[in-house]
């Protein structure tokens, strides 16, 4: 029987009903911790390296079918430097988006789940309060006397007492864009652990994402201005509609947009493809974020805007400091943008180093074939290099290497168990059996 099971290419009706009742019976304890109630403490980690912003370990994210369970990302682990663009880089379905979605908590749920693993980002928290509430940073005069201000109310019109006199506030702190200030802090939380409402404090503001594609990304029924100033009201408290729009503008004057005022209040279909990306980028900065996630921003843009966006996006990183995952198929723009480079195939990582070392040393078969694909003006071929053979099923991965079957320098080993994760360097490693350690050494 189990002779016969191995070698059918489909599932029958009974077995179909056994994969669905195990997977609704994982993917209702996943949802439970997600939807959970939980004290901070709950979620607070340590960073290993002082000096990374982001630390993702072995994490597993699954898609629950029911034909069984895909393993898009299976044990994945690679960190993001303070200040450093790090670019992942594979082919289509390898687990790079689904990598980025898992940071931010957007996978589709409830198919599609944080199995397990630690996504560790050191974020810079509004310190609040007993009662749970950011500490305002006053602007008082040199002698330390609290300053007042008339209060506004959202539309900018000056609210008044019963007795017809403005109502007054203490005056509070602001920065070059006009957004109140409050006391910061820094804290490690554990994304992975963290409840879903707790997570909307860092999505938005503390991690920023630009999507594949501008036009299904923004709304087509607001304004660019409304969806813009919708960052500044959910993020930054006591924030006014006045101090949302002067925030907003501020941001489309940051990425190049010509005309700033005009832009805020189109539509996004009046916009060029090249101008949505650039709101879309104004968008992500708008929070102040400490981490910028670019799932393939160029994908949908010609070659010339292209070249005009990963400008911008390495001018703004000098300028907010922060750190940049930039996930693309395009080794040109990884050459060109990052600094480190993170290396994926079905699902793992298979090699990872600086930008030098996977161009100038890449070690792994699939590394070496990926740069042999790309077309070159030097070349004399007149066809593209190509891999030969398939990825594995994603529902039924292999307990050896998956580039076994694909690969054109296997030795003995790659019949037995995956291989290992290898350091060749001090910053590069390689999951192959060619660079185990006894031939390393």
């Amino acid at each position: 029987m189990a002779e016969e099971k191995k070698g059918r290419h489909y599932l029958t009706g009974r077995e179909i009903k056994a994969i669905v009742k195990e997977n609704n019976k994982v993917i209702r304890a996943l949802e439970k911790k997600k939807k959970r109630k939980a004290a901070e403490s709950e979620f607070l980690s340590t960073m290993k390296d002082p000096a990374n912003i982001l630390e993702v370990d072995d994490l597993h994210s699954y898609f629950f079918t029911d034909q069984g369970v895909v393993k898009a990302v299976n044990g994945v682990s690679f960190e993001i430097p303070q200040g450093a663009t790090v670019g992942v880089v594979g082919e289509s379905g390898c687990g790079k988006s689904v990598t980025s979605m898992s940071i931010m908590r957007l996978l589709q749920g409830p198919y599609g789940q944080i199995v397990s693993g630690n996504i560790r980002f050191k974020s810079y928290d509004f310190k609040r309060d007993g009662k749970g509430k950011p500490i305002p940073i006053w602007d008082d005069d040199e002698e330390g006397n609290p300053q007042y201000d008339e209060v506004k109310d959202k539309k900018g019109n000056v609210k008044k007492g019963k007795d017809g006199k403005p109502l007054l506030e203490r005056r509070q702190k602001r920065d070059q864009y006009g957004t109140r200030l409050f006391e910061m802090e820094e804290k490690v939380f554990d994304i992975a652990e963290m409840p879903t409402k707790e997570m909307h404090r860092l999505r938005g503001r503390q991690i920023a994402m630009i999507f594949q594609e501008p036009m299904t990304s923004l709304n087509p029924v607001f304004t660019i201005g409304n969806q813009l100033d919708e960052v500044t009201l959910l993020h930054f408290p006591g924030s006014s509609r006045e101090d949302a729009k002067r925030r907003s503008i501020e941001m489309l004057n940051l990425v190049g947009i010509a005309a700033p005022e005009r832009v805020y209040r189109s539509y996004p279909h009046e916009l060029s493809g090249g101008m949505r990306q650039r709101v879309m980028i104004s968008m992500a900065l708008a929070g102040d974020p400490r981490l910028i996630i670019a799932d393939e921003p160029t994908t949908a843009l010609d070659v010339t805007i292209q070249a005009q966006i990963l400008d911008l996006l390495r001018d703004l990183k000098k300028r907010i400091n922060g750190s940049i995952l930039l996930i693309t198929h395009d080794l040109g723009i990884i050459a060109e943008m990052a600094d480190y480079v993170v290396v994926m195939y079905a699902g793992r990582i298979i090699e990872k180093g600086t930008a030098s070392e996977i161009f100038h040393h890449p070690m792994h078969p699939y590394t070496i074939g990926l740069q042999k694909s790309k077309p070159t003006m030097d070349s004399e071929s007149d066809t593209l290099f190509n891999i030969p053979g398939n990825v594995p099923n994603p529902i039924d991965m292999p307990d050896y290497c998956y580039f076994r079957e694909r690969c054109s320098g296997c030795v003995k080993a790659c019949f037995g168990d995956y291989p290992p994760m290898v350091q060749v360097s001090p910053t590069h490693y390689v999951a192959c059996h060619l660079y185990d350690k006894e031939k390393t050494e």
